[in-house]
């Protein structure tokens, strides 16, 4: 056992039972936008069967290996890339459309998924004004009614100006 953890009673899926396991942790690699990363994992091992449980307490292992990526390549936060996105007054789906990029691409790196370094400078340009007016300029009519910025939106405001 490591820090003084205590063995768990957890359900192996190879025993098709509830089974005492033991805390195991061991360094592991992995390798995120073709760059090596090493974490520390922490898991559980069926005492029976010998079976890898994972460790309940930690809801996914591979966050420290995205947050050394992160890291490593000066990316945003998932919360860097939804203050961006508010910021220009528009959803998920619409900043997607603009972007040329599915909603479902946007949704996931709001809540975390990894972006790559060309993402990042789009996302980074967002933040200026008037790269948001050329991009509703040049590619607003993919948007559906609705869909634009509110008067009330910084991009909106922007795009006023003139």
């Amino acid at each position: 056992m490591i820090e003084g953890r205590t063995n768990l009673n957890l359900d192996c899926g190879r025993c098709f039972a509830h089974r005492e396991a033991s805390h195991a942790r061991r360094l592991e690699s992995h390798t995120v936008q073709g760059e090596t990363f090493e974490a520390m994992d922490s898991s559980y091992v069926c005492l029976t069967c010998g079976e890898e449980l994972d460790d309940p307490s930690v809801p996914d292992t591979m966050d420290p290996v995205i947050d050394a990526c992160r890291a490593k390549f000066a990316l945003l936060s998932p919360a860097g890339i939804v203050a961006i996105r508010e910021s220009t007054g528009l959803s998920e789906v619409a900043f997607a459309t603009l972007l040329g990029m599915s909603a479902d691409t946007i949704c996931g790196y709001e809540r975390g998924n990894p972006h790559r370094p060309k993402e990042d400078v789009v996302f980074r340009l967002c933040r200026l004004p008037g790269a948001v007016r050329m991009i509703l300029r040049e590619r607003g009519h993919l948007l559906k009614p609705g869909q634009r910025p509110t008067p009330t939106t910084p991009a909106s405001r922007a795009r006023g100006r003139r």
